[in-house]
């Protein structure tokens, strides 16, 4: 080295290892896309930043960059939309002047179609991801019971929606024959 260059030290190239394929700006315009939706797959992104930034790169490279910006991708936990705090604690106060035993409630379970990739969506490191969700339209079950402190009382269980004349039908036939 010293014969070639008069120094011993070698002197390093301004841009060593790998080219980047994504600015900075890039990467702010995926993480501003998964802030609106957090829903987003890897391909989707992919698409989206071909069509509007003109740039072609392997899924990978968003996965690995969406990494580096603090963000995961994680099972969602799912709240109910039409819960109301305020409204559910005027709930209880009603209702803390009946006695357990004089009370009986009405359930509606539904069970429908999901894949798993319902259950993910991007969120940034150490935080929760939730969305509000309404149930999808399709094949479903529906279950109504009555639940009581002695346990389930009575039951019924339906394809499809539970419309509002067979509620009533099974409330009359069934319900208000157990008491």
């Amino acid at each position: 080295l010293w014969n070639k260059t008069g120094n011993v030290v070698s002197h390093r190239l301004p841009h060593q290892g790998r080219l980047q394929l994504l600015e900075h700006a890039d990467v702010d315009y995926l993480i501003k896309l998964i802030c609106q939706n957090p829903n987003y797959f890897l391909d989707e992104l992919l698409v989206m930043l071909d069509t509007n930034c003109f740039i072609s790169i392997h899924f990978m490279t968003i996965y690995h960059e969406l990494q580096w910006a603090g963000l995961s991708r994680k099972k969602l936990c799912k709240i109910a939309k039409e819960r109301n705090e305020p409204q559910w604690a005027a709930f209880i106060t009603y209702m803390a002047q009946y006695c357990p035993e004089e009370i009986s409630f009405i359930d509606e379970v539904s069970k429908d179609e999901w894949t798993t990739a319902h259950c993910y969506r991007w969120s940034h490191s150490g935080t929760c991801s939730e969305k509000s969700l309404l149930f999808v339209h399709g094949r479903r079950t529906m279950t109504e019971a009555l639940l009581s402190l002695d346990g389930i009382m009575a039951w019924t269980v339906v394809e499809g929606s539970m419309m509002k004349v067979m509620f009533l039908a099974w409330l009359e036939d069934v319900v208000v024959r157990v008491y």
